[in-house]
């Protein structure tokens, strides 16, 4: 293991970001679905969706917001805070030029997972309040609007997409780490994506039961989506361990690994789907049991993958190797576009980033030509 890898120190706020944003992708696309093939009595389901989505993405954006260690410069992560300080000297909003210059300032970086994720965030909240807003007044304006024809369809759309990129991304984005565990499985996108589904109709199952009942039909419905998604989380969860296998010793070593290896699939996967598959000999409150063990699983799995890493970074020495140890990474000149810039001065110059002796590189002219 590499001893020069830092634990990030994601905590509580990073956890609950995850997870609530989990829920909020799955209840707006279950929400979306309902809302298109559904039948008229199921668009009760859809509604409560929409309200469900919408104050958890507002979580999500202050809990990433509060982790920040200036949290007073989170939108630095969306605009070139130059360009944006000098609309607002040239009057924006109430100048033309300081327009021209805010239309400027929106910064997206590419090669970002931090910066795709911001961006993906803001669109998905703002796709999920105006659907929320139409759910508030189903006979309403608004609703004909942000909840039916061709705008609602657009917009649910998108959110989709986006949600589920909120949903997924999380997974890629400690995959791009250099975090031991992480940064050796592909499977925590695709595992955060399908119990994304799963704990966002597990909410729904407790919404509906309370204002719906037992017997109505959206129920069994969702019940019956919900069995399917579990079974897709199961899978995923499958090929994650088997992704795993080279790690199982050392994670199985480790408090949080047993609490990722043996709490999880019971509590995301094997009781959910066994309560649902015998509610009927169970009783009524058995669907709020296994919604609720579901949500927990759920939560667990994000907060077992996230400690387990640091907990290996700071037991290394009295734990065992993984069974094949990792190559270490070729010798690389750069890691990002940014790259490409002088070494040697001039606007955008890290020497940092230049392999070789930096005082061989001529400076760039006033024109940016050698």
């Amino acid at each position: 293991m590499d001893v020069f890898v830092a634990d990030p120190e994601w905590g509580w706020w990073i956890i609950l970001y995850f997870y609530l944003g989990g829920i909020a992708a799955g209840a707006y696309f279950t929400a979306t679905l309902v809302g298109l093939i559904g039948a008229p009595e199921d668009q009760v389901v859809s509604r409560w969706g929409f309200r469900l989505a919408f104050p958890l993405i507002i979580l999500c954006a202050i809990f990433l917001t509060v982790d920040l260690n200036r949290p007073e410069r989170f939108w630095h992560m969306l605009f070139r805070s130059e360009i944006a300080h000098a609309a607002l000297e040239a009057g924006w909003p109430f100048s033309g030029r300081g327009w021209q210059l805010m239309v400027e300032a929106p910064l997206l970086k590419y090669w970002s997972p931090m910066s795709i994720g911001s961006w993906a965030l803001t669109l998905f909240g703002v796709c999920s309040f105006l659907s929320f807003v139409g759910s508030l007044w189903p006979e309403g304006r608004l609703a004909s609007w942000f909840t039916q024809g061709a705008l609602a369809r657009i917009i649910e759309a998108v959110g989709c997409v986006v949600g589920f990129f909120v949903a997924s991304y999380t997974g890629a984005l400690i995959s791009a780490t250099n975090q031991p565990l992480w940064s050796d499985n592909n499977w925590i996108a695709p595992l955060f994506l399908t119990s994304a589904a799963s704990t966002g109709l597990a909410m729904l199952l407790l919404l509906c039961r309370l204002n719906l009942g037992d017997a109505d039909r959206a129920m069994h419905r969702l019940q019956s989506a919900d069995l399917w998604a579990i079974a897709l989380e199961a899978a995923a969860f499958v090929m994650f361990v088997v992704a795993l296998l080279p790690w199982l010793q050392t994670v199985w070593a480790t408090t949080q690994g047993k609490l990722l290896l043996v709490g999880v699939p019971i509590l995301s996967v094997l009781l959910p789907f066994g309560i649902h598959l015998a509610h009927r000999s169970l009783g009524p409150s058995s669907v709020t049991a296994a919604a609720v063990i579901a949500l927990v699983g759920g939560f667990l799995l994000r907060y077992s993958i996230l400690h387990t890493a640091p907990e290996i970074l700071a037991r290394a020495p009295e734990l065992p190797a993984p069974a094949v140890q990792p190559e270490p990474p070729p010798l690389l000149t750069g890691f990002s576009p940014e790259d490409k810039r002088p070494a040697g001065g001039g606007q955008g110059a890290d020497p940092g980033n230049y392999v070789g002796d930096v005082s061989q590189v001529q400076p760039r002219t006033k024109l940016g030509r050698e």
